[in-house]
């Protein structure tokens, strides 16, 4: 087996005097290069196969389903005027009046903060007054 080297980093907990500053640590692991070197670990240290692939396949699980509900959370790299034009698009793509697309997008955004000042006209550059 060879030995690996890894390194982590974590923030220093609230309470300490230096909390919130960043640390980096190194580890170091041994790599199992051959079937046989991992059947020798696995043997010596008495682990069960089926086990280890069912916590393995538990821990991927709940690394998705964590991500999957992070998701809506997450800022987006899109600028909420930026969506606000795409739907304008979208509405026109449609068949919808541009005038009315506006409106419409403006109503829909109105709640959240963004207002018919954030969708801008594409040929003026200038704010909707819809």
């Amino acid at each position: 087996m060879k030995q690996g080297l890894g390194k982590f980093t974590f923030s220093i907990p609230d309470g300490h005097p230096q909390a919130g500053e960043k640390l980096e640590k190194p580890f170091e692991y041994q790599v199992c290069e051959t079937e046989a070197e991992a059947t020798g670990v696995i043997a010596e240290k008495k682990w069960n196969v089926t086990a280890m692939v069912n916590d393995t396949l538990k821990a991927n699980a709940r690394s998705n389903a964590y991500q999957a509900a992070l998701l809506p959370y997450r800022p987006s790299e899109v600028s909420p005027a930026d969506i606000a034009e795409r739907m304008v698009r979208d509405f026109i793509r449609l068949g919808v009046p541009e005038a009315a697309a506006r409106a419409q997008v403006s109503a829909l955004t109105a709640n959240i903060g963004n207002t018919a000042k954030d969708v801008v006209d594409t040929d003026t550059g200038a704010p909707s007054t819809v």
